[in-house]
């Protein structure tokens, strides 16, 4: 995000028979209250079902499983944040709820909809993929769309970002968000099957490595790690699993950034995996076997750099299993992978 962001507030006056829009342009407002405006669902991933090794997105509501898409990966991101940090119940969370606009000739739908405890439209939220970029056009989608459904707040969110806005008396302000926390993320009580159901590691690892990979990942992914979270898609993979998932990509310097992720599906194992990139192209790729990281047996890590292939005894480059758990291990993840590279 630019130093120069623009964003267009959104100030509209609904009227039961007619909605005007007028914009107020706002430099680098934004910016100032960017970090409260990091999305509350940042943290929260997709439940996943594999059928071989394609995944798809399984919503708790529903209980359907969706196509992977971006936004479709956004709005699972709200829903988990929802059923688990907040007191807000299955039956309160509206999905593409239908909007008939008069301007259109077929029915639209609303991303989602959370409703009050009398069943009225409290928020509607907008949810778009995590690449797209939250501006006015985006704003002025969802003003429409409240026109029709009436709810008090509107957010706009790229799974990265949220943009909150109350209607108060015909006109929209900014606000923070207006979701009321029951219970902070690194509260949230995750074992080993929260991690198995995210793709973050696979039900066939030993029940002592699940534990392990349980600490790891829970701070790995928690709220005081600032690395950027980022889902990436690969064109191939090295691998016997699909590699496309959320990363921690942490910048190394100027031109050199490295995306870490744990992966895992029911017939595989579970792997850490790592991806160097420098000046915009990826220069090396990384594969970890936990398993046999954990037992210290020889080759546990098959290295891919400049089209050689290069297997390393991992556990004697990276002290990631030990008696105990070990925070700062993982928090200087960056500079023990590395160790590979160079």
């Amino acid at each position: 995000m630019e130093c120069a962001f623009k964003f267009i507030v959104l100030i509209c006056s609904i009227q039961k028979k007619e909605t005007n829009l007028f914009y107020s342009h706002f430099e680098d407002f934004f910016f100032l209250i960017f970090n409260i405006m990091k999305s509350i669902a940042i943290n929260h991933f997709p439940r996943i079902i594999y059928d071989g090794n394609e995944k798809f997105l399984f919503n708790p509501v529903l209980r359907k499983r969706f196509k992977n898409r971006p936004e479709e990966r956004v709005r699972l991101k709200w829903v988990e944040y929802l059923l688990h940090q907040t007191d807000i119940k299955k039956s309160r969370i509206g999905f593409e709820t239908p909007v008939k606009l008069r301007q259109e000739k077929n029915t639209l739908r609303a991303d989602l909809i959370l409703y009050d405890k009398s069943m009225k439209p409290e928020s509607l939220v907008e949810c778009k993929a995590s690449s797209v970029a939250l501006n006015s056009s985006a704003a002025e989608q969802a003003a429409r769309y409240n026109a029709e459904v009436g709810a008090r707040y509107i957010c706009l969110t790229n799974g990265i970002n949220d943009f909150w806005f109350e209607q108060t008396e015909g006109n929209i302000e900014a606000i923070s968000s207006p979701v009321k926390e029951t219970l902070s993320f690194n509260s949230i009580e995750k074992k080993q099957e929260w991690w198995i159901e995210r793709g973050f590691c696979s039900s066939n690892s030993s029940d002592d490595l699940l534990i392990r990979i349980g600490h790891i990942c829970s701070h790995f992914w928690s709220s005081s790690m600032d690395w950027p979270i980022r889902y990436l898609d690969f064109t191939t993979t090295f691998l016997p699993l699909n590699l496309n998932h959320y990363y921690r990509v942490p910048v190394l310097s100027p031109d050199s950034k490295l995306a870490i992720s744990f992966l895992g599906s029911p017939d595989t194992e579970s792997y850490l995996v790592a991806v160097l990139n420098r000046s915009g192209q990826n220069s090396g790729f990384l594969a970890i076997r936990l398993d046999d990281l954990v037992r210290q047996k020889p080759n546990s890590a098959i290295l891919y750099k400049n089209r050689d292939e290069k297997f390393i005894d991992a556990h004697k480059k990276l002290p990631l299993f030990g008696d105990r758990f070990n925070p700062l291990i993982v928090e200087n993840l960056p500079n023990f992978l590395m160790r590979f590279f160079d």
